[in-house]
């Protein structure tokens, strides 16, 4: 009879799982690249421009930043919320409403009111009254 060989398992660290991973290694980011981005955002700029002008991949930044740049943009409108306010004690604040409409989502709430008849009876009675001196 043959006699069985049995394999010893040893364990391997997490450094060498991470060493013999297959695929790209990951990207690394410098100081100036992270504090670039999070200045961008809180300038205003969307995602895919912070991307291009910082020279990434799109869904890497968004994979490693998504968080940071929402809390930058989240900062932004604090800042134009506050600005609004001084403005509205001192300036003219033509320029802050409009910010505020296109980065706050703020919106004039217009009330319209109406008199008469709506709808299709009103309109086909406005009609019947315009046809009564036509020719028939």
């Amino acid at each position: 009879m043959a006699k069985k060989t049995t394999k010893k398992r040893t364990r391997v660290s997490a450094k060498q799982k991470e060493a013999a991973a297959l695929g790209r290694p990951p990207h690394t980011f410098t100081v100036d690249q992270i504090n670039q981005m999070k200045q961008l955002a809180l300038n205003g700029c969307q995602n895919n421009t912070i991307a291009t002008i910082i020279d990434i991949d799109y869904d890497t930044m968004m994979v490693h930043f998504k968080k940071d740049l929402t809390k930058q943009r989240a900062i932004r409108k604090n800042n134009l919320r506050k600005l609004q306010l001084q403005a509205a004690r001192k300036l003219n604040p033509a320029l802050l409403i409009f910010l505020g409409k296109n980065e706050l989502e703020q919106a004039d709430k217009q009330e319209v009111e109406h008199s008469g008849e709506v709808g299709l009876t009103g309109l086909l009675n406005a009609l019947d009254g315009q046809s009564r001196g036509l020719p028939g």
